[in-house]
């Protein structure tokens, strides 16, 4: 027996278990070391460079636009504008909230405020599921996916999906969904399967598939309805009378 192992019996043991001991617990630390580093580089490579930030913030917005003719104009399309933009044979921009002036067409995606044009006024595009909210007036006609407001146009107005105001057109309007009014000089036609109005159809023709007000026209025709057709003959496929002449109504 060596003087080492007289003076401390246990230790090959007592030291290297011990040794062992500390270098697990530093193994630990490095591991759980190791695994936040991981994942904090995953986080920042997931992370957009500026390159790749939301479109929104990557094109940024303008207070002014003058257009002659997309892509003549001040800012590209991609652009939002934010207080007045002016064209004169067609201005395209991505969203446009304030003023909107144009001699020619009036484009956009979504639309806030008021839009003139000498033509046409157009907020709409793919996917479908833009809003114009405001006032369109056009000599020609006014076009939007979903209308919150009120549509003058001197031929006719169309609304992809639901309209909630006025529509106004010296030949008709077309839109799915209405709550309001629909004045048309020749027709106003709900379509799409399960169009309806609740409100006024005023026109030479009116027709939609359900009805909750009341239809003024020439002829008047839908499917259902609560309340009263007045016209030359008006027609309820699931009413009372399907044909009347002066007035037909279901309640």
């Amino acid at each position: 027996m060596s003087i080492y192992q007289y003076l401390y019996p246990n230790f090959p043991h007592s030291f290297f278990s011990g040794c062992w001991k500390i270098k697990i617990k530093r193994l630990a630390l490095l591991i759980v070391a190791i695994v936040f580093m991981s994942a904090f580089s995953a986080s920042a490579e997931t992370r957009q460079s500026p390159s790749e930030a939301p479109k929104a913030i990557k094109n940024g917005w303008s207070p002014f636009q003058f257009s002659v003719f997309n892509p003549l104009q001040l800012f590209n399309e991609d652009k939002d504008i934010v207080g007045l933009r002016l064209n004169l044979v067609y201005g395209r921009n991505a969203d446009v909230s304030g003023i909107d002036l144009g001699l020619g067409v009036n484009s956009s995606h979504n639309f806030t405020g008021i839009q003139i044009a000498g033509i046409m006024n157009n907020a709409a595009g793919d996917p479908g599921d833009f809003m114009g909210i405001g006032i369109q007036i056009a000599c020609l006609g006014n076009t939007t996916d979903h209308l919150y407001g009120i549509q003058i146009g001197g031929l006719g107005n169309g609304v992809t999906n639901d309209a909630t105001g006025i529509q106004i057109g010296l030949v008709g309007n077309v839109a799915s969904t209405v709550k309001g009014i629909q004045i048309g000089g020749l027709y106003n036609f709900n379509n799409g399967k399960n169009s309806s109005i609740t409100g006024i159809q005023i026109g030479t023709f009116n027709y939609s598939d359900n009805v909750t007000g009341i239809q003024v026209g020439l002829y008047n025709e839908c499917i259902n309805m609560r309340g009263i057709q007045v016209g030359i003959l008006n027609h309820i496929e699931k009413g009372y009378m399907r044909f009347m002449p002066i007035i037909n109504a279901k309640f």
